[in-house]
């Protein structure tokens, strides 16, 4: 089971669609596919340097959702979503959490 799929669903759910475009564009076609030409063919590995290739832009993929995810401040997007609700004329009375628990 791999975890960079839930990574992807909970970026995307919180609204960053186009960030996580771009870590996808940067990991597959900008690190992976590269390096996986080069172990395939330059290096001669064939269809293993290219799972290797591959198998790179994925965890690249994984570390960099996981930094961005690790790094948020989910009580500020949570405000922000209530905000989003509130302009369509729904009224949501959020928790109170202390910072930090």
């Amino acid at each position: 089971m791999s975890i960079q799929p839930v990574l992807s669903g909970v970026a995307i759910g919180a609204g960053w669609k186009s960030s996580v475009a771009f870590v996808n564009i940067g990991c597959y076609y900008l690190a992976g596919l590269p390096i996986a030409a080069v172990f395939g063919f330059r290096l001669s590995l064939n269809a293993t340097g290219i799972w290797v290739g591959m198998l790179i832009g994925t965890i690249l993929q994984t570390v960099i959702l996981l930094v961005i995810l690790f790094r948020t401040k989910w009580h500020k997007e949570a405000m922000l979503a209530e905000e989003r609700i509130k302009v369509w004329g729904v009224v949501v009375e959020l928790p109170t959490v202390q910072e930090g628990t």
